[in-house]
């Protein structure tokens, strides 16, 4: 179990950075229209989306540990031609092999999580898994920004070479993911119990993107749906251009922006797993709507108040609704529907989950454009800042659709 959680923390550490934190930055400094950076990163989100059923099936065929060896050694070229690449569409091809290779990574990842942990603990274990994607996560903006600051401070780099450092340190860390995938992870493939072979079944297809069951679930659980694809809208504004715009905002270096990420990310990630069980005390309906109204609380905290130091305290806020919600969605889909058709469930919240962020990312490109202005005559919005604005809008939806939409007792087959 260990093995696993390390090579997923070192594998979203990469993706992370190669992703969200080195390409913004490059795209910006290479002149490009900032338009570019949400069009690039979409690409990576669709290829990703699209991508992992066929991998998920492919991993039982071929093997998980093959899977999660080679992804990471394919994103080793992409991080490295990332520097020779200088025009939009280059760039695009590249992020797009980088989603096709983390669409081959985390069904797997999830597969062996579920090979190698007793039915009754498979809970636990994929919250310490959720513990290990927080970390990841929290890490890889801190450490791609203090490569890039350090390596321009010592290496007297300037122009678009001052954001080609982290690049090389993705490549690095590509490759140590792969090794330590092939030396630590066990091979082959455990014998299972049907009702085991279900369950990682259920697993695989957690986050895929199936259109066709999609649209069959739509008509059963459509507020459970609209819900998760409202939540992940509002990420799919924010994600891509975050830190080259707040970089900027507060002027601040690449590295200090990622000690604003890294200690809440922190805090909220040793929070994760009490938080996570909060649904079983109170109830998955109660802790929706506890986890929703914080996190919209403290996001319309950081916009009315956008200062650096409250910055980490609203982002904790953030943090906890986040970690207080997630797992109750999909336990909430788990116990309320047809238990023949969970699986199929699962996997129609992780479509809506998928096509939200992709249409937040997209239109993320053509938000970010707006100039200054003032909401309602006296909010001030700088420029660049609706894309935050739209963010705080849908997850103020999300927190209504989970008040108004959600019952608290009644079967998702179908909603009445």
């Amino acid at each position: 179990m260990w093995a696993i959680l390390i090579v997923a923390a070192l594998a979203e550490i990469s993706y992370g950075m190669v992703n969200f934190s080195a390409t913004p930055v490059y795209i910006k400094a290479l002149g490009l229209d900032t338009s570019f950076i949400g069009i690039v990163s979409t690409s990576y989100l669709v290829c990703e989306a699209m991508l992992k059923a066929p991998f998920g099936v492919l991993g039982d065929r071929v093997g998980r540990k093959r899977l999660l060896v080679i992804a990471p050694i394919v994103s080793v070229f992409t991080a490295l031609a990332t520097i020779l690449v200088h025009h939009p569409l280059g760039l695009m091809c590249l992020r797009a092999i980088d989603g096709m290779a983390l669409a081959a990574l985390w069904p797997s990842a999830f597969g062996i999580i579920s090979d190698y942990s007793k039915p009754g603990e498979r809970a636990k274990a994929m919250s310490l898994f959720n513990i290990s994607y927080m970390a990841g996560i929290a890490c890889a903006p801190a450490l791609g920004g203090a490569i890039n600051d350090l390596a321009t401070h010592y290496l007297h780099l300037e122009g678009i070479h001052q954001k080609q450092p982290s690049f090389y340190a993705c490549a690095i860390l590509f490759a140590i993911t792969a090794v330590v995938a092939g030396a630590i992870l066990p091979g082959g493939k455990p014998a299972l119990h049907k009702s085991e072979i279900d369950a990682t079944a259920e697993l695989a297809v957690e986050g895929g993107f199936n259109l066709g069951e999609f649209r069959k679930m739509l008509s059963k659980m459509p507020n459970v749906l609209w819900l998760a694809f409202t939540i992940f809208m509002g990420v799919g504004l924010v994600m891509s251009y975050a830190k080259p715009f707040l970089t900027e905002y507060f002027h601040i270096p690449e590295w200090e922006y990622g000690t604003l990420i890294l200690i809440p990310a922190l805090i909220v990630g040793s929070l994760s797993f009490p938080l996570g069980t909060l649904g079983d005390k109170i109830g998955k309906v109660r802790a929706i709507r506890v986890g929703l109204g914080l996190s919209a609380f403290g996001f319309w905290l950081a916009m009315l108040f956008p200062f650096k130091l409250l910055l980490l305290g609203f982002g904790i806020i953030i943090g906890i609704g986040y970690v207080i919600a997630y797992p109750s969605v999909f336990a909430y889909v788990s116990e309320n529907c047809d238990p023949k058709q969970k699986g199929a469930a699962i996997g129609a919240v992780g479509t809506a989950q998928g096509l939200g962020a992709i249409i937040g990312n997209t239109l993320s490109s053509v938000l970010i454009k707006y100039g200054a202005f003032k909401l309602f005559g006296f909010f001030p919005v700088p420029a660049g800042g609706m894309i935050f604005l739209a963010c705080g809008i849908m997850l103020l939806i999300s927190f209504s659709f989970s008040v108004f939409g959600l019952k608290t007792k009644s079967s998702l087959m179908p909603f009445d």
